[in-house]
């Protein structure tokens, strides 16, 4: 046997073997898409819902759309807080389902159904102080009346969203990302002919406004928690991971999440802060540079 055909035979395992690795990388990439690729269209129709919110608004009037973006951007920082906490539920789930602990996946959504309680009253209570806030913002007088509504409706309905993000990490924790990207699609197509609607006054409901346009956000959130709920609280989900026996408080596991997410949701908040600082310091140069900046993110 010649050494060219020794050669040859050597080299179709490893043939074999690169085949083999290439077909082992394109799978994990496809894994990869499979489970964020959906993530980042959840993200996208959000984006979209507030992109046609201020479009909605600015068409209505240059007061509302002036007060929309830090209105809209106060009361997103606070969630930011909530919802980053709430979102490391994500770590816990997919902890518990690496290591085959299913049963304690129940625990980990019901402390962050209590915890969304609590930031419900949260920020519930941080809406009375709409006034102060948008003071120091030293904008216009009828652009502050704007924003005080604005940010008042999205404190009241905040808890929705925190309790939102907190369902979604049933799925996405397991890596099965899909219908979080469904679901987002559906409230945000439900959020723009609505909002629409109760901005303008179209069909039966009355012209509203910037409320209304709070209002509509406030509706969309609560749509994607009542369509979590619906998929997520059933009998095989209980059987599976313990969904509806164990809703117990845990004040162990409470805090565990507690001290993990917090240090993570800080670091976001303080880049949404920065931005915040940023929109408020351009609405004191006047009503239109605020309403144009406002316009163009």
């Amino acid at each position: 046997m010649s050494i060219a055909t020794i050669d040859a035979f050597i080299r179709i395992p490893r043939n074999i073997l690169d085949i083999c690795s290439m077909a082992n990388k394109s799978y994990r990439y496809q894994k990869v898409f499979t489970i964020s690729l959906p993530l980042v269209l959840s993200m996208a129709a959000t984006t979209v819902m507030e992109f046609t919110d201020r479009v909605f608004l600015a068409n209505y009037s240059i007061d509302a759309i002036a007060a929309a973006m830090p209105a809209g951007i106060a009361a997103f920082l606070i969630l930011t807080f909530f919802s980053g906490i709430t979102t490391y539920l994500n770590v816990f789930i997919a902890q518990y389902t690496g290591a085959g602990s299913f049963q304690r996946i129940g625990p980990c959504i019901w402390q962050g159904i209590y915890f969304s309680m609590l930031a419900a009253a949260i920020l519930i209570g941080l809406s009375f102080i709409a006034g102060p806030i948008f003071r120091l913002g030293g904008h216009p007088p009828e652009v502050q009346a704007l924003e005080r509504i604005y940010f008042k409706m999205l404190c009241i309905g905040g808890g929705f969203n925190v309790l939102g993000s907190s369902l979604a990490c049933f799925f996405s924790g397991r890596g099965i990302t899909r219908p979080v990207m469904v679901i987002s699609i559906i409230g945000m197509l439900f959020n723009i002919p609505l909002d629409y609607a109760l901005i303008n006054g179209i069909w039966i409901f009355p012209e509203m406004g910037i409320r209304g346009a709070g209002i509509a956000t406030v509706c969309a959130w609560a749509l994607i928690a009542i369509l979590y709920v619906g998929l997520i609280f059933n009998h095989t989900n209980d059987r599976l991971y313990g969904i509806l026996s164990h809703r117990a408080f845990d004040a162990k596991l409470s805090l565990q999440i507690l001290r993990t997410g917090v240090p993570a949701a800080l670091q976001f908040t303080m880049d949404v802060f920065a931005f915040t600082f940023f929109i408020f310091m351009v609405g004191r140069l006047g009503k239109v540079e605020l309403a144009v900046s406002n316009i163009y993110p």
